[in-house]
């Protein structure tokens, strides 16, 4: 039988997102301190699993810390969510909180295909707080001029595509650039990935430098 595909996941780019002074904050942030980012682990999302370090998998570096600016970047985000709810087809309440962690990826950096949600039994909610769980994803991107990286698209995958093979595929996929200033949103169950990022010099400043978001709304309670 042949494979039945779905559409390719809604999407929805924002170009020109903060204002220039507030892009170049973020990044100024970023740059004072390398020391804040850690190598990136992974987790399958269960109740009984841990977040580990994987390089087959996922080779990044991540923070968690975004200090004075936090408060800033979370009204830009949640004053886009309508915007991002509409363009993504995202029903239902909107999610009540955010989620943030800087990334940055440097030479021979990826992340495999991925879901930002877990699904299935057993499933742990991965919000940051226990009675919430993502919603909508949403990725923006910043970095140094002039660019020092190559690569880095961010793969969405056609719903019912073989991401380990068939999901190579053009027809089945579509990579969005990494386009400096802009957010990009997707559902958190959509299979994506980051591609190979190239960057010659090696200099932390000429990262691929993204803040992940997710966007999380309260569980709804378990049925009996």
């Amino acid at each position: 039988m042949d494979e039945v595909l779905g559409p390719l996941p809604p999407h929805a780019q924002l170009f020109d997102f903060l204002a220039e002074s507030e892009h170049q904050l973020l990044l100024e942030w970023v740059l004072a301190d390398p020391a804040r980012f850690r190598p990136a682990g992974v987790t399958k999302g269960r109740l009984d699993s841990e977040e580990r370090l994987d390089p087959r998998h996922r080779v990044a570096l991540t923070s968690r810390k975004l200090g004075p600016l936090e408060p800033m970047l979370s009204k830009r985000l949640l004053a886009a969510l309508p915007e991002l709810m509409a363009r993504t087809g995202t029903g239902g309440e909107p999610p009540v909180s955010l989620e943030l962690e800087l990334a940055a990826h440097g030479d021979g950096a990826f992340y495999r295909a991925h879901l930002d949600i877990p699904v299935g039994p057993a499933r742990k909610p991965v919000s940051g707080s226990g009675d919430q769980d993502r919603v909508l994803s949403a990725v923006y991107y910043f970095h140094a001029l002039p660019k020092g990286f190559s690569g880095g698209q961010l793969r969405l995958f056609r719903f019912g595509t073989n991401h380990t093979a068939a999901g190579s595929e053009p027809a089945n996929h579509v990579d969005l650039e990494p386009v400096r200033n802009s957010l990009i949103a997707f559902p958190s169950w959509a299979y994506h990935e980051v591609r190979p990022v190239s960057c010659p010099s090696g200099d932390f400043g000429d990262y691929r430098f993204a803040l992940n978001c997710w966007y999380c709304r309260t569980l709804a309670p378990a049925s009996d």
